[in-house]
């Protein structure tokens, strides 16, 4: 079975790491921006105290100014800068300086710029113009707002208000920012400076160029995007979304949780509705789930990823669909000097994997694993997979794509299974289900000779094929079962052959059905042709002579009938066995057997071969006046055959009739029997001779009739030798009377008295 829709949820999982990983580290540089906005306030502050401080007020100007509030002084062309020890701490430099009595300042053209502690520039702001409210300890900048620091940064606003008491600066326009390959945008931005966080108010959006000319930029959006420098998280909120040339990934929230006190990524979180997809050609694909998360080692190579909440890993390519679901799935990979490479995957809650093939065939077939959770292993590379671990209510269906006349779908269930797989093509080669499995083969024609069939036992090892992943052998070890309609086996050992379609039992084997029981040393039974075979030690019981449908010749229809030996073909559908090898077929004290014995149901018959013998009739006549004596007749033949619907028994080639000391031989007999299988007619053919204790008779045929009790001797000429009486007789129809004795000839004429007609004595 292919699981290639493993492979590729994992391969996209662990490519968005990447992406991700590399999203979260970049977007840590948004700190610099943090930074950058804390120098303006420190500016700002520290350029509110040096004009607070100073001494000399300037002359007055007359000029414009607010309803309430008095210009104080105007200063054209000002500079000023604020030196520590010799270096400087920050520069100011503004076109003009209006203040007010208020002690409001409006600035025009206003450049600040901030230098670090060794003098060297760290930090500078334009702007068209400046305020400061010193009431409400606020600083506001406007028109054109540009901020860069030392690192590359800038960002560029139309507004930029910072309030001194609580710190925080703010914009509630259109924020751009660019450094080196990071650039971005949001409608508002505001930096809480004790709390180091920093919030991209509304449609953020922040794209990092690829380093590879040749690579995709990764582009960042979200309805907000905040960074907790003190907790080390990073996210975008509402409407997440990363987009990288042809990948996609969605979530309602995604996360970048820090490794504490440095910018190195220890995870990513996306929540709600995560979605990632790949349009890449050949590799189209896209796994949802309600959360994903994707752990990191110190070096950054991943270690783990996790798909939660109803995962979905889905292939798009048109010409190999394939789908994985589960509640919650985790990869875990093995870090290798430049990237991490797949080892295992673990699947919790209901899995589902599924593999169609793209070419709908005869040859074809759907592969579909489901268990209540999995543990997948994979060859070195991470590329195909090795083995599958399944527990819970595991069940493989194999569904052929075309459903033609002997095409099933196989459905092999236990409580758990293993998968093992060939090297490449993530095609299963052995499939291990321990503990009470099920292995059903269902017809998708399903008619009166092809049934549902199912394997049971105590552990079932299956062999596929490697392209195809049909069912090559089926091995079921300890309390094998098949249960096929109204047919039914149980062995020790059971073994389906696929290319034969077979299924071997072997252990003391019994096979029965609303017919009949067997059981044998091996039972062979083909699923195609609906035939069984049974060897050594063979033994048929028919539940009654009923279930034999008449075929069996016994007197009694409750009763069961008994057929044993070597070995026995069974022709299911058409309600028929053959038993070769000493059989023998018997019910009480009455028998059939032969070399074979075959049992046709539906034609109701029975035919014994080779060295037969009957026990199957009685003989029945009067002794004395009122008085019947009932001697069971014993036939043997190269040939018996039974036909039940007119109750009448045929031997064939070396006859030998028995029925207490009379004798029969002849070439060939037919005993037509009564609904009490007792013997009404009997007609003996060919060089036929009678043989009593002082008589013999010969001759083309003798016909006995029990209603008359006369037996008719015929031929050319038929001859009686009477040897108590030391006379024959001979004559084209001899007439043995049974009753008073006596022997009467007649030729075409009619019947008449002859001399050699002689009185016999009775027996007994």
């Amino acid at each position: 079975m292919r699981l290639s829709n493993l492979n590729l949820a994992l391969s996209t999982l662990y490519n968005r790491h990447i992406m991700w990983r590399d999203k979260l580290h970049s977007l840590g540089r948004l700190l610099s921006l943090a930074l950058l906005v804390g120098i303006i306030g420190i500016l700002v502050v520290a350029f509110i105290k040096y004009r607070n401080k100073r001494q000399e007020i300037p002359p007055v100007q007359r000029g414009p100014s607010r309803l309430g509030d008095q210009i104080l002084a105007i200063t054209e062309g000002y500079e000023y800068t604020s030196n520590v020890n010799g270096k400087p701490q920050f520069k100011v430099v503004a076109a003009k300086d209006v203040s007010y009595v208020s002690g409001r300042h409006e600035l025009e053209k206003l450049e600040i710029t901030g230098f670090d502690e060794a003098g060297k520039e760290n930090g500078r702001i334009k702007s068209d113009k400046g305020e400061f409210q010193q009431d409400k300890d606020i600083a506001l900048f406007n028109g054109h707002v540009v901020a860069t620091n030392a690192e590359g940064l800038e960002v560029t606003t139309e507004v930029l208000k910072y309030d001194l008491k609580t710190q925080v600066a703010a914009s509630d326009v259109a924020v751009n920012f660019k450094r080196a390959e990071l650039s971005g945008a949001s409608i508002g931005a505001t930096l809480h400076i004790k709390e180091k966080k920093l919030a991209l108010l509304k449609e953020a959006h922040v794209i990092i160029a690829s380093k590879d000319p040749k690579g995709a930029p990764l582009d960042l959006k979200g309805d907000r995007a905040d960074y907790l420098q003190l907790d080390g998280i990073v996210k975008f909120t509402g409407n997440a979304q990363v987009t990288q040339g042809e990948q996609l990934g969605k979530a309602d929230l995604i996360t970048g949780i820090y490794i504490k006190n440095t910018d190195k990524i220890e995870r990513v979180e996306a929540r709600g509705n995560s979605y990632l997809k790949s349009q890449e050609k050949g590799k189209q694909q896209e796994i949802s789930a309600k959360n994903l998360d994707f752990f990191f080692d110190e070096q950054q190579r991943l270690l783990k990823a996790v798909a939660s909440g109803k995962a979905v890993a889905r292939s798009l390519e048109k010409d190999a669909p394939r789908e994985l679901m589960a509640e919650q799935l985790e990869a875990n990979y093995k870090p290798q000097e430049k990237t991490s490479e797949l080892t295992t995957v673990v699947t919790n809650g209901r899995t589902v994997m599924k593999i169609t093939p793209a070419e709908k065939t005869e040859k074809n077939a759907e592969r579909v694993i489901e268990a209540d959770g999995a543990n997948v292993i994979y060859h070195p590379g991470g590329k195909y997979l090795a083995r599958a671990e399944v527990k819970g209510n595991a069940v493989l269906t194999i569904t052929p794509l075309v459903a033609t006349e002997k095409a099933e779908i196989k459905t092999l269930r236990a409580p758990q299974f293993t998968a093992d797989f060939f090297d490449t093509g993530n095609d299963i080669k052995t499939f291990v289900a321990e503990t009470n499995a099920i292995a059903e083969f269902t017809p998708m024609q399903p008619d009166k000779k092809r049934v549902k069939r199912t394997l049971t036992g105590s552990k079932i090892t299956t062999q596929l094929t490697a392209e195809t992943q049909e069912v090559a052998e089926v091995l079921v070890d300890g309390n094998a079962k098949l249960d096929e309609g109204e047919r039914h086996a149980t062995a020790a050992k059971a073994i389906y052959i696929g290319a034969s379609r077979t299924i071997l039992m072997r252990g003391k084997p019994q096979v029965w059905d609303n017919v009949a029981r067997t059981d044998a040393q091996e039972i062979d039974a083909n699923l195609d042709t609906g035939e069984s075979v049974a060897r050594t030690r063979v033994r048929t019981t028919y539940y009654s002579k009923e279930t034999t449908n008449g075929a069996a010749p016994f007197k009694k229809n409750n009763a069961p009938v008994f057929v044993s030996s070597d070995r026995a073909t069974f022709r299911h559908r058409e309600s028929s066995a053959k038993y070769e090898g000493n059989a023998r077929a018997w019910q009480d004290d009455n028998f059939v057997r032969g070399e074979v014995v075959e049992v046709d149901n539906g034609e109701r018959t029975m035919i014994a071969t080779g060295n037969a013998q009957s026990a199957i009739y009685n003989f029945e006549r009067e002794v004395e006046k009122g008085k019947k004596e009932i001697v069971p007749v014993f036939g043997a033949a190269d040939q018996i055959h039974y036909f039940d619907h007119n109750r009448l028994v045929r031997y064939t080639n070396k006859v030998k009739i028995r029925q207490g000391t009379d004798q029969i031989d002849a070439a060939a007999a037919d005993v037509t029997l009564d609904a009490d299988y007792k013997m009404t007619r009997f007609v003996a053919q060919r060089e036929v001779v009678l043989t009593q204790p002082m008589r013999v008779g010969k001759g083309n045929q003798l016909e006995y009739t029990a209603a008359t009790d006369e037996a008719v001797l015929t031929g050319n000429l038929a001859t009686i030798e009477d040897r108590e009486n030391d006379a024959t007789s001979k004559g084209a129809r001899l007439t043995l009377h049974l009753r008073d004795a006596k022997i009467t000839a007649s030729d075409e004429s009619g019947t008449k008295r002859v001399k050699t007609t002689h009185r016999i004595k009775k027996r007994g």
